[in-house]
């Protein structure tokens, strides 16, 4: 074709044809660039094509993360309630007067010890943020993947120290005898651990204190969390359906 087109120019300048060879000329740039351009809109058509897939594809599994997280988030919800309300019984026994130490021991044993330790599914949202795929989602999306993601990362960091502590306490009160009432061995009169139940129950207490503290601030920012992830999967499935 090129030698074609140039067969053609030299014919016109050998016949001295210059304002035909000039037109000819500016015809053919014209061409050249009519090409370049349509190639350029090919290639950013398959751009936008391969772009619009990947977006797609992260949707669905975004979708799928929040679906999980959703079902995570009501059941740890009920769990974190019926542990607070398992504190707020012993709470309310202990305004009893004249209680006797067995008796504190023994409710504290029906109190939840069992904690949630935060766990989110942020697989997606991660990879999008390592990626940098992130930039390609609509810019309110955007912002509510980032925001949901630094939520989980405070309600963990909060977890981890208070926890922490909790455990601590909760070994020091089984070191101290606690866990021998609460599994109802038999006494033995050679451990005398009795002696030691006013110290694990304040032991148990202060642990308790700080797990119904930290409980009913990951309650609040759970249900809220909640609401988050049912708005992101509205505004993502508006994407998915408009593709």
């Amino acid at each position: 074709m090129i030698k074609f087109f140039r067969k053609i120019r030299q014919d016109l300048l050998s016949k001295g044809k210059t304002g035909k060879y000039l037109k000819y000329a500016i015809g053919e740039i014209v061409l050249v660039v009519i090409g370049i351009l349509i190639a350029l809109g090919i290639n950013n058509w398959n751009e936008n094509r391969k772009q619009n897939n990947i977006i797609r594809n992260f949707y669905y599994q975004l979708e799928g993360d929040l679906d999980d997280e959703t079902h995570n988030l009501k059941t740890v919800i009920i769990r974190i309630d019926e542990s607070i309300n398992s504190y707020e019984e012993y709470l309310e026994l202990t305004k009893a007067s004249n209680l006797k130490l067995i008796e504190m021991i023994n409710a504290l044993t029906e109190v939840k010890l069992a904690f949630w330790y935060p766990s989110f599914n942020s697989n997606t949202i991660g990879t999008l943020e390592t990626t940098g795929d992130i930039k390609l989602m609509p810019s309110l999306i955007r912002q509510k993947l980032i925001s949901l993601i630094r939520k989980q990362e405070g309600i963990v960091s909060q977890a981890n120290g208070n926890y922490s502590v909790y455990l601590s306490d909760l070994q020091k009160a089984g070191n101290l005898g606690f866990y021998r009432n609460n599994y109802h061995l038999k006494e033995n009169s050679h451990l005398n651990y009795t002696e030691n139940y006013p110290e694990i129950i304040l032991t148990l207490e202060n642990a308790l204190y700080l797990k119904n503290y930290t409980e009913k601030r990951q309650l609040i920012e759970l249900k809220k969390m909640l609401n988050d992830v049912n708005e992101l999967k509205e505004l993502i499935k508006i994407e998915i359906n408009k593709k």
